[in-house]
């Protein structure tokens, strides 16, 4: 009897092990099915994030190619006034008012150029800046401060805080 009770019991212990191998086994099935699944997703949601960042990064190009081009035309816009009145003054004929009509075209140019938010860099008798002005000469003056502009050879100019073109000047030793 003991070693029918043995086989039984060794029965018995096979199938309960065989039983929870197999559950085992379809747990961790489970869990790969669902591990898969969670990829699958994740892998579906950076598939979308990057097609809308390329959608994104695409449409702001063309907005800055857009506002691009529409600051450069109200730019033109606002110069061919200026440009009209330079074709007059090369059709007009030498002499006095030759000069002055070119004068008043500088004057309106300028004055154009000044609404858009461009400022002449002031250089002569300032001290001098690097920042601002470029010195192309150093001369020795008497009465004159050291590192003060003496002359300006070119204007230079500057939108807001950013210098476009530096003022060419000379500077006292």
């Amino acid at each position: 009897m003991e070693e029918e009770k043995k086989d039984v019991v060794s029965e018995m212990t096979e199938e309960t092990v065989e039983t929870e191998a197999n559950n085992a086994e379809e747990t961790v099935n489970n869990q790969i099915a669902e591990l898969q699944q969670e990829l699958t997703q994740t892998q579906d949601q950076y598939q979308r994030v990057l097609a809308e960042y390329a959608n994104y990064k695409r449409r702001t190009d063309q907005e800055k190619e857009q506002l691009g081009s529409f600051v450069k035309a109200e730019v033109l816009k606002v110069l061919l006034p200026v440009i009209d009145n330079l074709e007059r003054a090369v059709e007009a004929p030498d002499g006095a008012d030759y000069k002055k009509g070119v004068e008043m075209v500088l004057h309106q140019m300028e004055e154009t150029l000044k609404t858009l938010g461009l400022e002449v860099i002031p250089a002569l008798n300032e001290v001098f800046n690097p920042e601002k002005h470029q010195a192309v000469m150093r001369e020795d003056a008497e009465g004159v401060e050291p590192e003060t502009v003496t002359e300006v050879y070119q204007k230079g100019y500057a939108l807001g805080n950013r210098v476009l073109r530096p003022s060419m000047v000379k500077v006292a030793n």
